[in-house]
């Protein structure tokens, strides 16, 4: 149980999962879990260790943090890992997805699990594949767009591919609107 305590511990100290792991002496697997419980874990550990997924999931976050820099990291600011949402921005919760593209019937598709109540997901969809974040397709969903299982799957050249998908340059002003507008209805209450 000592060890369990002294990777946290270790990790506070130094901030830096590989060098924990290595003064811990646990298994890299178990320090992860142990981390990963813990909320500890940073967007920059999930980058540089994590799979592929996960390390684009990451790079998915900075990405959006770039484009949106008011957005208040939850990570940094709530909880490591937040299970609800990954930034805040006046209120208005948003969860950043990060998807690969799958091949459907013969034409792109991509999906991700939306379950978690955040206002509005954003999600960066992988143009080529294995091209990752280079040139990402962007779509921003609001929640009540979003089917009642959570399952969110959109396939190209379809209306939910073509009528969220928005540029780069528009998703801070889109985010920016309905933080905007979330204010704005939840004063009329």
């Amino acid at each position: 149980m000592i060890k369990l305590h002294k990777i946290v511990e270790i990790y506070r100290e130094c901030g830096n999962f590989y060098e924990a792991v290595q003064k811990s002496g646990l298994p890299i697997l178990v320090a992860h879990k142990i981390l990963l419980t813990s909320g500890l874990l940073k967007i920059q550990d999930k980058i540089k260790y994590g799979g592929r997924s996960t390390r684009l999931g990451g790079e998915a976050e900075e990405y959006f943090q770039k484009l949106v820099p008011k957005a208040i990291d939850a990570n940094k600011y709530w909880q490591k890992n937040n299970p609800v949402f990954d930034f805040c921005l006046n209120g208005l919760y948003i969860d950043v997805k990060y998807s690969s593209i799958r091949m459907r019937s013969g034409k792109k598709s991509w999906g991700f699990d939306c379950k978690n109540g955040a206002d509005l997901i954003v999600g960066f969809l992988e143009s080529e594949p294995g091209a990752g974040l280079k040139n990402p397709y962007i779509v921003i969903f609001h929640n009540q767009f979003v089917p009642l299982k959570g399952n969110l799957t959109i396939t190209e050249e379809t209306p939910r591919f073509n009528d969220f998908q928005v540029k780069e340059e528009e998703v801070k002003n889109i985010v920016e609107e309905y933080a905007e507008l979330k204010k704005i209805l939840e004063e009329q209450k």
